[in-house]
């Protein structure tokens, strides 16, 4: 059991937390910064002063919601599942939802819980105790694919082409999200 999400060893949210530090120390000017991700690992690549990003092999986290609808992007260099994020949130608003969730389902874990949801909670439309029952039994809640049942129930397998099934309580939570 890790006490902070930096030392959670073998998470996405440690992985995530190395990217971004690691961008933020070799980043030489403000110009780099400016780049998006991806070209910045470029630029990085191609001047001799790239190592692998710790969160390589992760789909970005952030989704443009006026920009495309959820749903598959296939990476092409097979690195990653999808080249497309799948939260309309950013990398720290993540960690802090990470944090807070955190601090919800550990007992005794250091830091007080907030009185009221986070923004992002209001964001997701999801409520704190659908949440945390989420996050709490994953598990147990998806199996296969993870997702609201509206985006679940449009996707098709890649072989086959089967309809994906959900558990019915996953569609009571979701179907009842503010």
């Amino acid at each position: 059991m890790a006490e902070t999400l930096e030392a959670s060893d073998h998470t996405s949210a440690q992985r995530r937390i190395e990217a971004e530090r690691a961008r933020a120390g070799s980043a030489s000017d403000a110009e780099q910064r400016s780049l998006p991700i991806d070209d910045r690992r470029m630029a990085a690549t191609l001047s001799g002063n790239a190592s692998p990003a710790p969160d390589r092999f992760l789909s970005p986290l952030e989704l443009d919601e006026h920009g495309s609808e959820p749903g598959p992007c296939a990476n092409r260099s097979g690195t990653r599942c999808s080249d497309k994020g799948f939260l309309p949130i950013s990398v720290a608003a993540y960690l802090e939802l990470l944090d807070w969730t955190a601090r919800q389902t550990v007992p005794g874990k250091r830091g007080s819980t907030p009185s009221d949801a986070p923004p992002i909670l209001e964001r997701l439309q999801v409520s704190p105790a659908t949440w945390c029952e989420l996050v709490s039994n994953f598990g147990r809640l998806f199996s296969t694919v993870a997702g609201h049942p509206r985006v679940v129930d449009n996707t098709r397998s890649r072989h086959g082409h089967r309809r994906f099934h959900l558990a019915a309580r996953v569609r009571e939570l979701l179907s009842v999200a503010r």
